[in-house]
């Protein structure tokens, strides 16, 4: 079954746009998607205003718990591999000075919704 994940991020030190450093997660989710068979599409958002992003990926998965744990890792994949970290979403983050991070945003819900096939 199909399903759609959304990650809201709160991201902290960045240099530069944060538009860019989207984008650099966002071209990593793209190599993911060419050799993730559970990696459907993908999508982000970002508001530099308040220093947030969303990342959306819909999966193919087995059920709920599949869907949120294949988003995660997806998501935190392309994250990682731009050298950026994410403290917190397993409580066990190591940060080096001048590290960018993605926390997941307190005051926003992580979502997981199953797509209705057509």
């Amino acid at each position: 079954m199909k399903y759609w994940v959304n990650i809201p991020v709160q991201v902290v030190g960045y240099q530069g746009d944060l538009g860019d450093n989207i984008d650099l997660v966002v071209e990593q989710l793209a190599k993911l998607d060419a050799c993730n068979d559970a990696l459907l599409d993908y999508s982000a958002e970002s508001d530099a205003t308040d220093d947030t992003a969303e990342f959306g990926v819909t999966v193919e998965a087995s059920g709920l718990e599949d869907a949120l744990r294949t988003g995660l890792s997806c998501i935190r994949s392309a994250i990682h591999a731009t050298g950026a970290a994410t403290p917190d979403w397993d409580d066990k983050a190591a940060l080096g000075e001048g590290v960018v991070i993605y926390q997941i945003d307190a005051d926003e819900s992580v979502e997981v919704r199953p797509l209705v096939s057509a």
